[in-house]
C-alpha cells in the first residue's frame, strides 16, 4: 500500500478519476497514514473543523482515516470529494468551502506555498526501502569512493536517509543513474535524461515560431499564479506574441483541440505538472512549461546550456534570484538575427510598442455570452464567442489586427450556441424510429 504515495510525474496530468485502489488493513493505518503525528497537528492548532484530501488512489481508506481521527481529536472531519488541478496540490479553496481550519494532505506532495494562508500538514507516507539491496547497488554503480555524488530521493523515501546528508541537485553531463528501493535494481537514466533535454530545446525552437500563445492556467491554488499569468502575457507581447488566457482545468487532447489557431501552449502549474512530459502525439499542439517561453521570448535570458531550467514559475518573477527583465524596447537585443531551427527561414525581430490603450487588449465578458475583440482600425469591437469552449478568456493584441474570434466565425462549426429566449417552445413528439440505415419511416430500398 505505502507504494501508492510515490506516483510517477506524468500522472498529475493524466490520471483518470475512478474507484479507490486497494484498502490498507485497519491494523496499519496508524503507521501508513502517520494518525498520531496528524492528531497531534489538530490538538495543537485546536481546531474544530478539519478537511482531509487524498488522491484518487487513496480514496479507499479515507472513510476509516477521517473515523479515527474524528475519534481521537473529537473535531469534525470533512473528506474533499474532489481534487484540485493535480492531486498532488494543496486544495485550499474546496477546504474554504466546508469552512476548516486546517487540512490534511495524503500522498505525494509538490510542497507548493498556497494561494492562501492555511495550516496544512503533510503526510508523505513510509515507502518500503531495501537499504541492503539499495547500498550493493550504489556501491557496483559508483566503485570510486572518493567521486562526489549527488543523491536524489523521493519523499516517501525520505524516512530511511539522513537528511543532513541529502543532497538535491543535478549537473547535465555527468552519469545519472535510478535505483528502485524496493528491489535495488539500477537503471542508466543518461539517455533519457538526453531526450529530455533534446525535446525542450525543440519546444523552445517551436515557442519562438509560435506567432498565437495559449496560457493555460492550471492550479489556482498555488500562490503568485495571477502574477506569473501577468508576467506571461508582458513576455509575450513584447516578443510580438498574441496570447490568450484560458481557465480550462485540467488540460485534455479534446479541449486543446477547440482552438487551433493556437500554435503552442504554456501550462501554467506547480513543479510536478511542469515536469510532467506529455505522450508523443497526444495534443495537437506541444504543451510547454514557463520557463521554455521564457528562453523563447526573453533575448536577455541566458543561451542554452548556461541557462538553468526552473519548475516553478515563481523563480521567473521578479525578487528571484533567477529573474531576467526584459531589454527596453530600444535594446539591441530584440533585433539580433534569428533562424529558426525548425523551417530554416529567418525570424523578423519583433517591433516591441509598449501598449498604451488597457482597454483594447483585453477580452471582457459581455451579457448573452458575448466577448470584445480588437478591431483592425484599432477600435474595440464586438463579436459573440460560444462560451462552452471559453469558461474564461482572456487575450492580449500587440500589433496584429487579426484575433481568435475572427479565426472562429471563419470555421463551419462555431460550437454550440445556448440562444436563451430565442428558441420557441414546442411540445414533445415522437421521433424516427429504427436504426441509421433503415428508419422505419423510411419503406424499403
Amino acid at each position: 500500500m505505502e507504494s501508492t504515495f510515490s506516483s510517477p510525474a506524468e500522472a498529475a496530468l493524466q490520471r483518470e478519476a475512478g474507484a479507490g485502489g486497494l484498502r490498507t488493513p485497519l491494523g496499519d493505518l496508524d503507521r501508513v497514514y502517520e494518525l498520531e503525528r496528524v492528531v497531534g497537528f489538530v490538538r495543537d492548532l485546536g481546531c474544530q473543523r478539519v478537511a482531509l484530501q487524498f488522491p484518487d488512489q487513496l480514496l479507499g481508506d479515507a472513510g476509516a482515516v477521517a473515523a479515527r481521527l474524528e475519534e481521537a481529536t473529537g473535531s469534525k472531519v470533512f473528506i474533499l470529494g474532489d481534487t484540485a488541478y493535480g492531486s498532488c496540490c494543496v486544495d485550499v479553496l474546496g477546504a474554504e468551502q466546508a469552512g476548516a481550519q486546517a487540512l490534511v494532505h495524503f500522498g505525494p506532495a509538490c510542497l507548493s506555498p498556497p494561494a492562501r494562508p492555511l495550516p496544512i500538514a503533510f503526510v508523505l507516507g513510509q515507502r518500503s526501502v531495501a537499504l541492503e539491496l539499495c547500498a550493493k547497488a550504489f556501491e557496483a554503480q559508483n566503485p570510486d569512493p572518493t567521486a562526489p555524488v549527488v543523491l536524489l530521493s523521493e519523499p516517501a523515501c525520505a524516512h530511511a536517509l539522513d537528511l543532513s546528508r541529502l543532497l538535491l541537485g543535478w549537473a547535465p553531463g555527468r552519469p545519472f543513474s535510478s535505483c528502485c528501493p524496493d528491489t535495488g535494481r539500477t537503471q542508466d537514466e543518461g539517455a533519457r535524461a538526453w531526450r529530455l533535454r533534446a525535446r525542450r530545446h525543440y519546444l523552445v525552437e517551436r515557442a519562438r515560431d509560435a506567432r498565437v500563445v495559449g496560457l493555460l492556467a492550471g492550479t489556482l491554488g498555488v500562490a503568485r499564479h495571477r502574477e506569473a499569468l501577468a508576467h506571461l502575457r508582458n513576455l509575450t507581447q513584447a516578443a510580438g506574441k498574441r496570447s490568450y488566457v484560458l481557465a480550462l482545468g485540467r488540460p485534455t487532447p479534446a479541449k486543446l483541440a477547440n482552438f487551433p489557431e493556437v500554435d503552442v501552449f504554456v501550462l501554467l502549474a506547480c513543479p510536478l505538472g511542469a515536469l510532467a512530459t506529455q505522450p508523443s502525439g497526444s495534443f495537437f499542439r506541444p504543451v510547454l512549461a514557463p520557463c521554455e517561453l521564457e528562453a523563447a521570448c526573453n533575448p536577455a535570458w541566458p543561451p542554452s546550456g548556461l541557462a538553468p531550467h526552473l519548475t516553478h514559475y515563481a523563480d521567473l518573477l521578479p525578487g528571484s534570484p533567477f529573474h531576467v527583465p526584459l531589454p527596453p524596447p530600444d535594446s539591441e537585443l530584440w533585433d539580433t538575427p534569428d533562424v529558426s531551427l525548425i523551417t530554416g527561414d529567418l525570424r523578423p525581430p519583433p517591433a516591441w510598442k509598449p501598449s498604451t490603450d488597457p482597454g483594447c487588449s483585453a477580452l471582457t465578458p459581455r451579457p448573452q455570452l458575448e466577448l470584445a475583440e480588437s478591431s483592425p482600425a484599432g477600435e474595440c469591437g464586438k463579436s459573440p464567442l460560444p462560451s462552452e469552449f471559453f469558461p474564461h478568456v482572456q487575450a492580449t493584441q500587440p500589433q496584429s489586427p487579426s484575433s481568435a474570434a475572427s479565426f472562429l466565425s471563419s470555421r463551419s462549426w462555431q460550437g454550440l450556441q445556448p440562444c436563451l429566449g430565442q428558441t420557441p417552445v414546442t411540445a414533445a413528439v415522437s421521433g424516427r424510429r429504427g436504426i441509421a440505415i433503415a428508419y422505419e419511416d423510411e419503406g424499403s430500398s
